[in-house]
């Protein structure tokens, strides 16, 4: 039964880290597996989904660290994204900046480094707050925020590099 629960969230959150479909699958099942195995080790039953999603989590930055693979920043179960979030502009010209800011966004966080990618990654899309990251990384919070910062400061660098701030339609902080 928790397994249907959860299955399609933790699912389209995997999917997001690891960018394979497949890989996504695995990292899963094998967080299934491992979550029954020790399901005795845990304290609190109503806290399943966030104990398991670390457990998924781990697996996918154990994966980072053997493969360096590359991350999407968007739910390919529900075609979402958190850059879909950025306020819509009401000229053309706007919209057609927005969609080509989107487009360096998402180039510039796969391009991150890893510990980088998985921190944005939790906060902005996942909507984790600094103290679950820290929690879920096994980091400290000063860590979680530090890596927010180099992020977020090297997407803003290339899109400056970039020509990504036209006429100050975007302004980032």
């Amino acid at each position: 039964m928790l397994i249907l629960k959860y299955q399609s969230k933790l699912f389209a959150t995997i999917l997001n880290v690891v960018k394979n479909r497949e890989l996504a699958e695995d990292i899963i099942q094998e967080a299934y597996m491992k979550a029954f195995s020790k399901l005795d080790t845990l304290k609190d039953h109503n806290q399943f989904y966030a104990w398991i999603k670390r457990i998924a989590l781990n697996l996918a930055l154990n994966h980072f660290e053997r493969a360096k693979r590359v991350v999407d920043v968007e739910n390919e179960e529900d075609d979402t994204s958190y850059f879909e979030r950025i306020p819509d502009g009401e000229s053309p010209e706007e919209i057609l900046v927005k969609d080509e800011l989107k487009k360096y966004v998402r180039h510039f966080v796969d391009a991150l480094p890893d510990k980088l990618r998985v921190v944005i990654i939790l906060r902005e899309i996942e909507d984790m707050s600094y103290e679950e990251i820290a929690e879920m990384m096994n980091i400290p919070i000063g860590t979680v925020r530090s890596r927010l910062f180099n992020a977020r400061q090297m997407i803003k660098d290339r899109l400056v590099n970039q020509g990504g701030l036209v006429d100050g339609l975007y302004k980032i902080s």
